[in-house]
């Protein structure tokens, strides 16, 4: 599986456990389960091919995801803003932050 399958395979992974956990009605329901059951069967092979491979991998990189969605979701408008612009810093430089790690951090904190 190659990088971009592996992002989509967790983040759709991480799509179905919430929707799992919402108390979804009406119409929302039913169009949500439709698209999670369209897509569940191809994303669990994938998925569960991910953790034959490496299982703490795929677990970490779940939680990574997971807590890097809840602390977006909780921001607030301005510091969503604010985080954006950090979040597009750091990718336009992530080389640079992948090299030197901790000494990129605290230049741009």
């Amino acid at each position: 599986m190659n990088k971009r399958g592996l992002e989509l395979v967790l983040t759709l992974q991480l799509a179905l456990e919430y929707m799992d956990e919402l108390n979804l009605k009406g119409l929302t329901k039913k169009y949500g389960n439709m698209f999670k059951n369209s897509i569940e069967s191809d994303l669990s092979k994938a998925y569960d091919r991910g953790f034959e491979i490496d299982q703490q991998v795929m677990i970490n990189a779940m939680n990574k995801k997971e807590s890097i969605i809840s602390i977006v979701a909780g921001l607030s408008e301005t510091d969503c803003i604010l985080f954006t612009q950090f979040a597009e810093h750091f990718m336009e430089n992530i080389d640079e932050a992948r090299r030197d790690g901790k000494i990129y951090l605290n230049k741009i904190l």
